[in-house]
């Protein structure tokens, strides 16, 4: 009855223990979803959480063949309780055993079977419970990273529009834009001076 107890005890921690992971994963797959995080990032933490969820499986699996093995005992242990059972039913109406000794016997063997049943009956309930709970851990969904919008790939394509390099113009691939006025100052200068020249000559 103790050893039941214990596994109550294993089988009740693993449960809690893998709830609380499966809450971890839902929020950590949130955040993901959302965009919230990065892949790189949710890759980390999902490894940490599939790290434990694998080490409460193992203990599920180690538990689950314990209570096997326990659940053929108990079954044993009732087949030997009914035999002997049916064996001083069959004495005492052939009046092999007085009717004190029957009721001593029969009543202790009651109490025998009745505790085997509740144990291999509770045992059995678990045993199905963590095979359920094994089950439902192989069938968590594969979360994919949030997908920008419509609207966000415009976004983002006008973003990167305006990172473009603004077109070079040919007067400011010839000099700064201060240079490129006194270069053009002093050739109209030159040409007037020229221009001057050329009609006193005429002139004279």
């Amino acid at each position: 009855m103790e050893e039941l107890i214990s596994w109550k005890y294993s089988f009740k921690k693993l449960n809690e223990e893998y709830e609380l992971a499966k809450k971890k994963k839902k929020a950590l797959d949130k955040l993901l979803t959302t965009g919230k995080i990065s892949e790189t990032t949710y890759n980390l933490f999902d490894s940490e959480i599939a790290d434990a969820l694998t080490e409460i499986e193992n203990q599920r699996k180690a538990l689950m063949e314990k209570m096997a093995s326990k659940t053929d005992e108990l079954e044993e242990q009732l087949k030997t309780f009914e035999i002997l059972f049916a064996n001083f039913e069959i004495q005492h109406v052939t009046g092999e055993i007085d009717e004190e000794t029957y009721l001593r016997e029969t009543d202790l063997l009651n109490m025998g079977l009745e505790t085997t049943k509740h144990e291999l009956d509770a045992i059995q309930e678990a045993a199905n419970q963590l095979a359920e709970g094994s089950a439902t851990q192989h069938a968590e969904p594969h979360v994919e990273a949030a997908q920008p919008s419509p609207e966000q790939h415009i976004l983002q394509s006008e973003v990167k529009l305006s990172e473009e390099p603004a077109p070079v113009l040919k007067s400011e691939q010839a000099g700064s834009p201060q240079e490129t006025v006194v270069e053009a100052v002093s050739s109209f200068a030159d040409e007037t001076q020229h221009s001057e020249a050329e009609e006193k000559e005429q002139e004279a």
